[in-house]
């Protein structure tokens, strides 16, 4: 029978558990990484649930057994499903939590410290972790990548199962977020460029292993959205926002457009800011 490090690693020096979160579906868990050589950080820390922190502390027990270290925890950002064993672990292991300003000054607790666009920490074994700051879905939202292993954890900025929300009563920003899509994109494939083969731990589901191709998927799905919306007022006449909820999201069941009814606003939101609509009440018009 395989050791809890056995069925865990992904790649040397890197290992993944899907632990069940209170998440949102279909996603059911939130994937927590170990990565590093003689020093291991846990990225997304997200469980609250004590069976399941089990099984990492079980992982994270026997790497300590090696020999090796922790440096830390880190956690992509904010949101409850990403966040629920980090004082935990800190306070068992002494240990600081990482986070980006924004995702500090949003959750309950006291991080250690502030990380931005560039940080990076030496894991040893050629293991060097980087902040790469991605919001759009959260306003402090992090990737975090192995430059060894080419691992990338890539929180919520795409998953591989169901979609990322983007909510703006929640910092969230349409325009903001196609950016951040477009730009891990382009690093992908400049990294392949050099040979390099980088994969992606979303925050839920499998290990995206051509993170390119689901990256450029994000975009064109959000456009085609967009397009809906922009289509539903300047062809279809609607302007009240209920119509226009209808008419964009008519390819999906009505017991799903409350959350359909929070992508609709991030989208009119970015379509008024491009400068093609004009917005009337919770609706819009063209301009």
């Amino acid at each position: 029978m395989q050791s809890p490090r056995e069925q865990a690693q992904i790649a040397a020096g890197a290992w993944v558990l899907a632990l069940d979160t209170p998440t949102l579906p279909p996603a059911t868990a939130t994937n927590t990484l170990v990565i590093g050589g003689d020093r291991l950080l846990i990225v997304e820390p997200a469980t609250p649930h004590a069976r399941e922190q089990a099984r990492l502390d079980a992982l994270v027990g026997e790497l300590l057994a090696e020999g090796r270290t922790l440096a830390g925890v880190v956690i992509t950002h904010h949101h409850v499903d990403h966040v629920g064993y980090a004082t935990a672990l800190r306070d068992a292991h002494d240990i600081p939590i990482f986070a980006h300003a924004e995702t500090a000054s949003r959750v309950p607790f006291e991080v250690d410290t502030q990380i931005a666009e560039g940080w990076s920490i030496d894991l040893g074994d050629g293991h060097e972790l980087e902040a790469l700051h991605t919001p759009g879905h959260a306003p402090g939202h992090l990737v975090l990548w192995d430059r060894k292993t080419e691992v990338a954890h890539a929180g919520d900025l795409v998953a591989g199962e169901g979609t990322i929300l983007v909510d703006v009563s929640d910092g969230g920003d349409m325009s903001t977020y196609l950016d951040s899509l477009r730009r891990m994109a382009a690093r992908v494939r400049a990294r392949r460029e050099l040979g390099r083969a980088p994969s992606f731990v979303p925050a839920h589901g499998p290990v995206l292993d051509d993170p390119a191709a689901v990256l450029d998927h994000y975009v064109a799905h959000r456009l085609a959205r967009e397009d809906k919306v922009r289509r539903a007022v300047v062809e279809g006449g609607r302007r009240a926002f209920l119509g226009i909820l209808a008419s964009a999201y008519a390819d999906t069941p009505k017991r799903l457009w409350p959350i359909a009814a929070l992508s609709v606003e991030a989208h009119l939101r970015k379509l008024v800011d491009d400068g093609e609509l004009v917005r009337e009440g919770r609706g819009a018009r063209p301009r």
